[in-house]
């Protein structure tokens, strides 16, 4: 945190993918202030989710420093859970943002098209919510655009061979970009094989800002600007 502080990171976002450590999360949440958390099931625990997870899960929601649905979505990458599976809890989560109005952390690989498909199925457009750590192409991010999404692009955004990521960065409307750390996974380019921590962002951050052809502060405004009204976070 103390590092992060002194990069400039002045808010965090700590992510749940099942019940107990959505509770942790939320414990960081209310012990410091420029804390906040969500609460969900990942794809990859979707075999064990219970009706008392989706219970506490939505309980957990009803914290205002609680301010996400997720990660939720699909992950037909790992063979942890049954596709089937996956798409049954997925439609809970969606059902349960009709209920709490929060927006969705979406987890999205190997699966968009499918993904995609559920989401105009269920009818839930404009969707509030992020497609995060994203990994698909220009035509795929329209796709979500068009949904409602905001993407979020995290520290694979700054690896050499990823010119069609750092394209879809660059066609990604000023009010829709968004990054991220998904630490301890994906650090940057400069600190590959390490453990990542939110002082690493800065260096996402400036390859967004390159990518997109505008300069750093800039791109850190805009961007910051964008979570704020997405997670309906105070300012201060």
């Amino acid at each position: 945190m103390q590092r992060a502080k002194e990069a400039g990171i002045e808010k965090m976002l700590c992510v749940g993918v099942n019940l107990a450590i959505s509770k942790t999360c939320v414990e960081y949440a209310e012990k410091y202030q420029h804390v906040y958390a969500s609460a969900g099931i990942h794809p990859t625990e979707s075999h064990k989710a219970t009706e008392e997870e989706f219970v506490g899960i939505e309980q957990l929601l009803k914290n205002p420093k609680v301010v996400a649905i997720g990660e939720v979505g699909l992950d037909f990458y790992h063979k942890d859970s049954p596709p089937e599976i996956q798409e049954q809890v997925f439609r809970r989560f969606l059902e349960m943002q009709k209920r709490v109005q929060k927006p969705l952390i979406i987890h999205a690989r190997d699966c968009f098209d499918r993904l995609i498909e559920i989401l105009k199925d269920f009818g839930g457009a404009p969707y509030s919510g992020v497609f995060h750590c994203f990994t698909g192409d220009r035509a795929i991010m329209r796709q979500c655009l068009e949904l409602g999404f905001h993407i979020s692009f995290s520290g694979i955004l700054t690896y050499k061979k990823n010119d069609e990521l750092r394209a879809a960065c660059a066609e990604c409307p000023e009010d829709r970009v968004l990054i991220e750390t998904d630490c301890p996974y994906l650090p940057p380019q400069s600190m590959r094989g390490k453990r990542n921590e939110p002082a690493m962002m800065v260096e996402t951050a400036k390859a967004a800002a390159q990518a997109r052809g505008i300069n750093f502060e800039l791109f850190a405004s805009q961007s910051t600007e964008n979570a704020l009204k997405l997670f309906r976070l105070a300012v201060k």
